[in-house]
């Protein structure tokens, strides 16, 4: 296990050649110490030398962002291949969201058992400098084939997100490319010691792909084949109409992240009650629900997000409420969307044939 006086050894050692010697021993998979996690691609300076930042998500999770969001780690760890951030009790992992563009997945931190990411400890040269580095070479994705590469792509505010690349994709997303990245270990000795044990757990912005909800898998979320008709929560006594199931950004090329981009919220006491109420009470027209626990509102949505009225269409939204297994709220991408209804009309349903 590496600690912080055997790194600074090997690292001072290092420095005072003047090329970069790779040592032969190699590393173990634990490392003891708090060090920061450096985001390194020299081609790529929109994302070069960043550091991993921790942004709270509700139930515990923490998406990992470079850029102005998040709040800075000083403190994480590597536990078994893992990057583990203890004060909060998360580890990181892959799963959740999957984008069908560039067949990315998400990478963040749970304290929940979703497959793990797993890392290897080596020694390589720093691009900028040349002097010595540990770097976090990415091994595999807990369960699944080895290989693959981490990446980050744009969120919002500047920021990037990170996901993980699966072995042999070759997808691009040309208006969100997911640009490869390399995980250094920047040990912190001498800087603010757990900074990041104290999250903000303001909400996450609207516009942000970082709300969406993270579990590893989809199949124990949504039912096999329900009936389409059945797939929606009648709201009209609460004063919303339901629309049907709207497309979120992974299926339209309008540009926008997502449908709704007013406020949200994650919770796993998700209904669809909570969400018309919740956005209600912000002054929203629209509501919705998406991934079991995630309420979106906005007072508009692009023509391209309308969505359509058969039957058919329901089928996405599948996956039952967190709060209420009886309801669906939403699914992978796609919204169960209601629309506040004008005091003194009518309060009805979209007919779906």
């Amino acid at each position: 296990m590496l600690n912080r006086r055997s790194i600074s050894a090997l690292l001072a050692g290092a420095a005072v050649t003047s090329a970069c010697t790779i040592p032969t021993e190699s590393l173990p998979n634990n490392i003891a110490y708090p060090f920061r996690a450096q985001v390194q691609n020299a081609s790529r300076p929109e994302v070069h030398n960043k550091y991993m930042n921790l942004l709270e998500a509700g139930g515990g999770d923490r998406h990992l962002f470079i850029g102005p969001v998040g709040v800075p780690t000083f403190d994480l760890t590597l536990v078994d291949g893992v990057i583990n951030h203890v004060p909060n009790g998360v580890r990181a992992v892959i799963g959740g969201e999957f984008s069908e563009i560039d067949h990315t997945t998400k990478l963040f931190m749970t304290g929940r058992g979703d497959p793990r990411a797993i890392f290897q400890p080596t020694y390589a040269c720093n691009p900028d400098t040349d002097e010595l580095q540990i770097e976090l070479q990415f091994v595999t994705w807990q369960n699944q084939p080895a290989g693959g590469h981490i990446c980050v792509r744009h969120a919002f505010d500047g920021s990037h997100e990170f996901r993980y690349s699966p072995p042999g994709n070759t997808l691009i997303d040309v208006n969100r490319e997911c640009i490869k990245v390399t995980l250094v270990v920047i040990p912190t000795d001498g800087l603010p010691p757990q900074s990041s044990t104290t999250l903000s757990t303001s909400t996450i912005p609207a516009t942000s792909s970082a709300a969406s909800t993270t579990t590893s898998t989809t199949s124990s979320t949504a039912t096999s084949t329900p009936n389409p008709s059945s797939l929606f929560t009648d709201m009209t006594a609460q004063g919303f109409r339901f629309l049907g199931c709207a497309p979120e950004e992974r299926w339209t090329s309008d540009g926008a992240f997502r449908t709704l981009s007013g406020a949200t919220e994650s919770s796993d006491a998700m209904t669809n009650e909570r969400c018309t109420a919740f956005c209600t009470a912000r002054g929203f027209k629209y509501a919705g629900t998406e991934w079991r626990r995630e309420c979106w509102c906005g007072n508009s949505f692009a023509e391209t997000r309308r969505p359509a009225t058969t039957l058919a269409s329901l089928a996405k939204c599948d996956y039952r409420c967190m709060g209420d297994q009886a309801q669906f709220c939403g699914g992978d991408a796609w919204l169960s969307l209601y629309e506040k209804c004008e005091v003194g009309a009518a309060c009805q349903n979209v007919v779906f044939t």
